[in-house]
């Protein structure tokens, strides 16, 4: 009995040890804490351990890879899409980028333009998935944005501004992705819509509208068998009016234009001739037109300062119109006249600087002007500017537009008369793009 006694009182005051053990615990705890407390740097010291994701400052933009998808669409994808290479002037920079601080979509659209970009110039996976998570939102936002609004008068869609501008973007990023697909040409066609239908209550957003569609309008039936007539004046000019000081592209301002759409008319005429084995090709319509476009180019002023690359860039213009009227309606062989023309606008293209702000206009010129080189020495020089226009741009669909002219290259040496007809070789290749 003793003994069971004293056992039990060992396992009482062993649970009482435990007790005083948890206790003291508590109180250290407790002590530790307040020390903390008293002690600041402690406490930030552990504080410090705890982190907490920033929220997007800009809808739309949402990881760091985002943010630098925006500081390059502002420094460098921007510039390459227009004659400004100043972001103050730059079209893009100044009034489409504060529109999309506003809207969420559009700032996917302009993330997805630049990852696009991006990749042109540095392939990379990162690049790919994020232009497509971007791509995927804003088409996602902007047929949201699209079942909410009611049509205007008879019936027609009437689109807010930032869905236009989301419309324009996703028609650029066919560029830069190098999308030979036609992909563009269903936000072509909703352009051309708006076009026709609708202005906006902003002046400076109307004239960005206009200048980049219609230049796209009239470039796209360059390397396309498909088309439509484009309204115009009676003067060859378009039906508005862009400063040509401050444009962001030449050809549309300068009326040039109008000359390049009348040229494309008359090409799908006269292709519609041999298809049909009408003769003669050139009928007495036909030539009329033809001289009245020679006549309007042989007496065009070009509205840019002397001396500027602005100027340069203008006569090249002027020159691959004329190259491409040459192209169209005379036999697909060499010539002193053809010689002679194709030479001139290698030397405008070598006199222009290297910046890609001015070279964002070269594509289209460039493309035309290859078409036409029927010597060794002009194609040498031709190639090295398809080089220079890749390295300095990145732009994805000029290694495309290349291919098609040492396409036509290899139809001259051949003697085949088709050289001519570059539209068929791009459709035949299951091609549709931009050479823009």
């Amino acid at each position: 009995m003793p003994e069971k006694q004293h056992s039990l009182r060992r396992l009482q005051a062993s649970r009482t040890m435990e007790k005083w053990k948890r206790e003291g615990s508590r109180r250290l705890e407790a002590q530790q804490s307040c020390s903390d407390q008293a002690n600041p740097v402690t406490a930030r010291k552990q504080s410090a351990e705890v982190k907490f994701e920033l929220p997007p400052l800009m809808e739309g933009v949402e990881s760091d890879l985002d943010r630098d998808l925006l500081q390059h669409f502002v420094s460098r994808a921007s510039a390459v899409l227009s004659l400004h290479g100043d972001q103050s002037t730059n079209p893009f920079t100044r009034i489409l980028l504060p529109m999309a601080l506003q809207h969420e979509g559009l700032m996917h659209s302009v993330l997805c333009l630049s990852a696009s970009h991006m990749y042109s110039v540095n392939p990379s996976q990162d690049y790919e998935d994020r232009q497509a998570f971007h791509r995927g939102k804003a088409l996602q936002l902007l047929k949201h944005d699209l079942e909410r609004q009611k049509a205007g008068e008879g019936g027609v869609m009437v689109y807010e501004d930032s869905n236009v501008a989301q419309i324009l973007l996703h028609l650029l990023h066919s560029i830069c992705d190098g999308n030979t697909s036609g992909e563009y040409r269903m936000h072509m066609i909703a352009a051309k819509q708006i076009a026709m239908n609708q202005k906006s209550l902003n002046p400076e957003f109307q004239s960005l509208f206009d200048e980049f569609f219609y230049y796209h309008w009239i470039a796209s039936q360059i390397t396309s068998l498909d088309g439509a007539e484009v309204p115009m004046m009676e003067n060859f000019s378009l039906p508005f009016e862009i400063n040509p000081e401050t444009a962001a592209l030449i050809g549309i301002s300068d009326g040039l234009f109008g000359f390049i759409s009348k040229i494309s008319n008359l090409r799908r005429r006269l292709r519609g001739r041999i298809d049909e084995k009408i003769e003669p090709t050139m009928d007495y319509e036909a030539l009329l037109a033809a001289h009245a476009i020679d006549s309007g180019l042989r007496t065009w002023v070009c509205p840019q300062s002397p001396g500027t690359p602005r100027y340069t860039i203008s006569m090249l213009y002027r020159q691959a119109t004329w190259v491409y009227l040459y192209r169209t309606t005379k036999d697909s062989r060499p010539h002193p006249f053809i010689k002679s023309a194709v030479d001139d606008g290698i030397r405008y293209i070598n006199e222009l600087p290297s910046e890609g702000w001015i070279q964002s206009n070269v594509l289209l010129p460039l493309f035309l002007i290859g078409c036409a080189a029927f010597e060794e020495e002009q194609r040498t020089e031709v190639s090295k500017a398809f080089s220079g226009l890749v390295k300095c741009t990145g732009l994805g669909n000029i290694t495309f537009a290349k291919e098609v002219v040492d396409d036509i290259w290899k139809l001259m040496d051949a003697g085949d008369r088709e050289s001519w007809d570059w539209e068929k070789i791009i459709n035949a290749k299951g091609w549709d793009f931009l050479a823009t």
